[in-house]
């Protein structure tokens, strides 16, 4: 696969957020596809590859975009005919959510750090109020 990344392995919450699938089902998708079998830590945490993320993604292409019930799917991923094509589109969509997750987390932190400063400003007022009342 032509996908390359600077992280090796990602959660179940990572994976969640770039594919748009649930943790809870992703897990399903575990036990319904043999092929999807991400490794685990030693803690027993899920830790997904980029073919990992390849294969939940061409998964959600044939049950959400084409429509095919959970056993075709399953079908068509064992017997290889799911899309080998659409492989190169699958590694462009994970960078494209990739960036707009990474996006997301700098805007949240730099609303976090916002807050922080506001909440410290009202603080300070409100010391001072306090202060001034005795």
């Amino acid at each position: 696969m032509a996908f390359e990344s600077s992280k090796s392995y990602y959660s179940i919450g990572e994976v969640s957020r770039i594919s748009g699938i649930p943790a809870y089902l992703l897990r399903y998708w575990e036990d319904y596809f043999s092929e999807l079998v991400p490794a685990r830590d030693t803690r027993g945490n899920r830790r997904y590859t980029n073919r990992d993320i390849a294969m939940v993604l061409n998964i959600k292409e044939l049950v959400y975009e084409k429509g095919y019930k959970l056993n075709k799917a399953s079908q068509m991923v064992k017997s290889g005919k799911a899309d080998d094509a659409g492989a190169d589109h699958k590694t462009s969509e994970i960078l494209k959510l990739q960036k707009q997750l990474s996006r997301e987390q700098k805007q949240s932190e730099i609303t976090g750090e916002r807050r922080k400063m506001l909440l410290l400003e009202i603080k300070d007022e409100i010391e001072e109020i306090l202060e001034l009342m005795g």
